[in-house]
């Protein structure tokens, strides 16, 4: 009979796992460590693995077991997947053993049609524990130390896998919170199968954009508020790896626009949030966004400030002395968010907000007409906060010729609101209508982020100036300033047009 696998993960250092191994928090192991062997099997056109199915060989206890999965999701960090699972005789499939469920049929025929081969194996030592934290919930805990080898490449494991067997999925993240107090841990979004076909080239590691079409016509207020957040929190743990790596400043942006969203989310159903749930939460992800902010100017300013300057004045000693501080001083805030992305601190709040989030605890407030609204269609609800946000809007664009840069940031605020709102709600309405409004939408707000990265360009130029060697600093600071201010400049201008075509759209909500 086919089972759903609920599991939770957290990526650990090798000293973090023996002290783990140590903590009475996980009980006591169920005996020695186990020695597994696990052989994933594929077409060479890695078919099954197109079809989000997997099929693998693991030999434990010295009794090989056939596994099939499939239909798998990640919701906010918690794995679901169906398994099915049965003995078979050695390290090579039985597919005449596949029975009538979906996923083994889909299987069945991807072999019809293919040879299947092994693609890559797992070898790990695990060590097992059963916990009971609470009456009625049930949790095998596997600490994982090993490594994925495939395709003459090899990757190390070093992992806890919390499995729920019996209970509520919020014990999942309770325990991990719990341990997350204790340790350094980080969430991790990967399964082993993930990171073996990543690492035989089957899929390429890149920086993951979010999805803001999530809500649905038909879906209650509640409904869409998890998917939109759960949406959310996949973009940022989509990122995160990117973002520790350090290789592609992308990472690093994506990241910020999935806090940024989350809290978007959160403030558009705020009148349905309790103040005590909601407060926290969106510090939270202010804290985590402001340690990520730096690094990302420093990228910005490195990329579309100061490339252009230098490509139209090359050779100029003082501006490419200018230009090895910023790297200097970029290279060391994607440092510190890289570091504070992955502290104990940063990595608790984002569990306890995925915990938050899956559980749906934040509709359990106990007020009738609270639930009654979480429970109706959202449609109306969100025909409420668009016209909120689009009244604060319009209310921006007065003085906008003249309007300072402090203002201009406070329209930013109100535009990106809008547009965030505008595009998960959307799908509520006849796309026709909406179109015109989040097309001028979107570029009135990257027209305003590129007017504040204008207006946060002299303190990064001031701080590259400084860190700079040279007699030519002060002539290439000018020069940077000149050219900074012509930007904001052209900007200014391109931004009366931009926001006439908002004006111009309608309110496809009404």
């Amino acid at each position: 009979m086919p089972t759903v696998e609920t599991e939770l993960k957290l990526a650990v250092t090798p000293r973090t796992l023996a002290r783990l191994a140590q903590d009475p928090l996980l009980g006591v192991a169920r005996g020695a460590p186990q020695q597994l062997l696990a052989l994933y099997f594929d077409t060479s056109r890695r078919s099954l693995w197109r079809r989000k199915l997997t099929l693998r060989v693991r030999r434990e206890s010295g009794q090989w077991l056939q596994t099939v999965k499939g239909g798998g999701s990640v919701e906010a960090g918690l794995h679901r997947r169906i398994e099915l699972t049965w003995p078979t005789a050695d390290a090579v499939p039985e597919l005449a053993r596949l029975g009538e469920s979906e996923p083994e049929q889909a299987v069945a025929q991807v072999a019809r049609r293919a040879p299947l081969a092994e693609v890559f194996r797992v070898e790990i030592e695990r060590d097992s524990r059963l916990l009971q934290p609470a009456p009625g919930v049930e949790i095998e805990v596997g600490l994982d130390r090993g490594r994925i080898l495939g395709a003459g490449s090899r990757t190390p494991v070093c992992e806890i896998e919390f499995e729920l067997k019996q209970g509520p999925p919020r014990a999942l993240f309770d325990l991990a919170l719990a341990v997350a107090v204790r340790h350094t841990v980080r969430l991790e979004h990967r399964s082993k199968a993930e990171r073996g076909y990543e690492l035989i080239g089957a899929q390429r590691p890149a920086p993951m954009r979010g999805n803001l079409h999530v809500v649905r016509r038909g879906m209650s207020a509640g409904d869409a508020f998890h998917a939109a957040a759960t949406s959310c929190l996949e973009h940022l743990q989509a990122n995160q790896h990117g973002v520790v790596r350090g290789k592609d400043p992308e990472y690093l942006h994506q990241a910020r626009v999935a806090l940024r969203r989350l809290r978007s989310v959160i403030d558009a159903f705020d009148a349905l949030l309790p103040p005590e749930q909601r407060k926290p939460r969106v510090e939270a992800l202010r804290q985590l966004a402001r340690a990520l902010g730096p690094a990302r100017d420093w990228d910005v300013f490195a990329t579309e400030t100061l490339a252009p300057v230098l490509q139209q004045f090359p050779g100029h000693r003082g501006l490419a002395a200018i230009a090895r501080a910023s790297e200097r001083l970029r290279e060391e805030s994607n440092r510190a968010a890289r570091r504070s992305l992955v502290a104990r601190r940063s990595q608790r709040q984002l569990i306890e907000l995925c915990g938050w989030i899956a559980a749906r605890s934040w509709q359990s407030g106990g007020d009738p007409s609270v639930d009654e609204a979480w429970n109706a269609p959202v449609r109306e609800h969100a025909a409420a906060v668009l016209s909120h946000y689009h009244r604060r809007l319009l209310k921006r664009r007065r003085g906008l010729a003249s309007a300072g840069l402090a203002r201009l940031h406070r329209l930013r605020i109100a535009t990106k609101k809008l547009r965030y709102a505008a595009s998960y709600f959307a799908p509520l309405f006849p796309r026709a209508r909406a179109a015109p409004m989040l097309v001028a939408l979107n570029d009135l707000q990257d027209l305003l982020g590129a007017v504040n990265d204008c207006a946060s360009a002299p303190a990064l130029i001031d701080a590259a100036t400084a860190a700079a060697r040279g007699a030519l600093r002060p002539h290439a600071r000018t020069i940077i300033s000149h050219w900074n201010a012509a930007m904001l400049a052209e900007r200014r201008v391109a931004l009366k047009r931009t926001w006439r075509a908002v004006c111009r759209c309608d309110a496809f909500w009404t």
